[in-house]
């Protein structure tokens, strides 16, 4: 009170000026500081643009927007709930495709009563807390189905698998069910479809009837990442040779060794040049460089699990659309500061902090 009277009426009122604008920088600093990738889009960790799909007119962004890409997954063990790192990836992509439908399939059968599925099933627990929340945070656009998937392959070629009793053969049955389905959803419905060790940093709008190069192995397809339009020619190809390359005892007989002996056959080549449209048959499809999906390859998984990340390796990420996260389902543990663990707190930081709450990531 005396230093009120101390100062003259003037005074005091550009006092209560400064002391307001001051109050004001210090919200915008905070806030600035405390939005995270999520509200500004923007990466604090990767490096290059946020967005690697060319450049839209407001037409062409409006009919996008109305109808909204479909991008699913596959869950194929008959567990109820999801890993948190699967739930991870889910979140990741949610976050980063915020106008696409995101559906999430997974097996209806009780694990108990599908054989030979020990070997392939993830060594991470089941957390049903982090999967309920999942769903709840993201319900506009990422659901949930429960069903029978080898039902998908009804009216397709892929089906003689199932009538031959030939998948029941298989000895990785979750892998080839799952290498199966894919394919037959791609070709009725089309979509993206995506491991559930994908992690998502970037929009995936503008993948159309592409898969992805590997660096590791020369003219190698993987097929972690597949996006097609419904009804494309090369998937019918490719299914009916799916049909007749399956062996039961092979893990990849269904997956990446023959995505890319289809496409070499489709497309009469022996070479698979990366970012060229290849017209094959009347129909196109482009296949991306080993950055769009797979920078950190098989052979350096490692990468993802050192204590401390190497900062080359965030660079490896700037022209990735998102990272293949190679045995994210067998490692027993992420460090926090690891490439994968910050990552995962940037991207997923929903799951990431109630998983750590348990010790689970």
């Amino acid at each position: 009170m005396v230093f009120n009277k101390m100062l003259s009426r003037s005074t005091r009122k550009k006092l209560r000026k400064i002391l307001a604008f001051a109050f004001l920088v210090y919200c915008c600093v905070y806030c600035a500081n405390s939005f995270d990738r999520s509200t500004t889009g923007k990466s604090r960790l990767l490096p290059g643009a946020d967005n690697l799909c060319p450049m839209e007119s407001s037409a062409s962004r409006g009919q996008r927007n109305e109808k909204a890409q479909n991008i699913f997954f596959f869950e194929t063990s008959g567990e109820p709930c999801l890993t948190a790192r699967q739930a991870c990836s889910i979140e990741s992509t949610a976050r980063s495709n915020p106008y696409a439908m995101i559906s999430v399939h997974m097996e209806n059968s009780e694990p108990t009563r599908q054989a030979n599925v020990k070997n392939e099933r993830t060594s991470q627990r089941r957390n049903c807390a982090i999967t309920n929340r999942l769903f709840q945070e993201w319900e506009n656009n990422v659901k949930l189905v429960r069903e029978d998937l080898l039902q998908h392959l009804k009216n397709t070629p892929l089906w003689r698998l199932q009538q031959q009793g030939r998948l029941n053969q298989s000895v990785y049955p979750l892998t080839h069910r799952s290498d199966a389905v894919r394919v037959a959803m791609l070709w009725k419905y089309g979509g993206v479809y995506l491991d559930l060790d994908c992690l998502v940093f970037r929009p995936l709008y503008c993948l159309k009837n592409t898969v992805g190069l590997v660096d590791f192995l020369p003219d190698w397809v993987e097929n972690g990442v597949m996006a097609f339009d419904a009804g494309h020619p090369f998937l019918q190809f490719l299914m009916k040779y799916m049909v007749f390359a399956f062996k039961p005892e092979e893990y990849i007989s269904l997956g990446p060794a023959t995505l890319t002996d289809s496409i070499k056959y489709f497309c009469d080549r022996t070479e698979l040049p990366a970012e060229k449209m290849l017209t094959c048959r009347n129909s196109s499809m482009i296949l991306q460089t080993p950055q769009a999906f797979y920078a950190i390859n098989n052979r350096r998984q490692n990468a993802f699990y050192h204590p401390e990340a190497d900062q080359s390796d965030f660079e490896d990420l700037r022209f990735s659309y998102l990272s293949h996260v190679y045995d994210a389902g067998n490692r027993p543990s992420v460090p926090d500061k690891s490439l994968y663990g910050l990552l995962a707190q940037e991207f997923c930081p929903t799951t990431y902090s109630m998983a750590l709450a348990n010790e689970e990531f």
